[in-house]
């Protein structure tokens, strides 16, 4: 299954950071290109601004790791996914931010991996006002 990785260096502390990610209905500043969404149980469904709904099962939300992960559960295009964020501390008050993918069908892994990349980028310019 291929794999994708984008990371970037967040000038913010690690707590501040990871406040923004660990919110499955809080990830619209950081990234837009999700549109609305909705939480039932442990399913985030996202309705993107095209029309067109995800549904995710989110899978961790870890505290102490920073660590964030789902898997899309519901959508025609793709078979099998599974997403993880971290949150890292660097100890001089900035954060390393890892967003990696692994997707199926192959041809998925290049258009997300961008989009998960831009919205780091996204991430980064909340905390440093670029």
């Amino acid at each position: 299954m291929p794999t994708r990785r984008s990371h970037v260096i967040v000038k913010g502390a690690p707590d501040e950071v990871w406040g923004l990610i660990r919110d499955p209905l809080g990830w619209n500043p950081w990234f837009p290109e999700m549109g609305e969404s909705s939480m039932e149980g442990d399913l985030r469904t996202i309705t993107l601004p095209s029309g067109l709904s995800i549904v995710e099962q989110i899978t961790t939300v870890d505290d102490e790791l920073r660590r964030f992960q789902y898997r899309i559960v519901e959508n025609f295009v793709i078979k099998d996914h599974l997403s993880t964020i971290d949150v890292f501390d660097l100890g001089d008050g900035t954060s390393l931010v890892s967003y990696s993918l692994e997707i199926q069908p192959d041809a998925m892994a290049i258009m997300l991996g961008y989009v998960t990349g831009q919205a780091l980028l996204h991430l980064r310019e909340i905390f440093e006002g670029e």
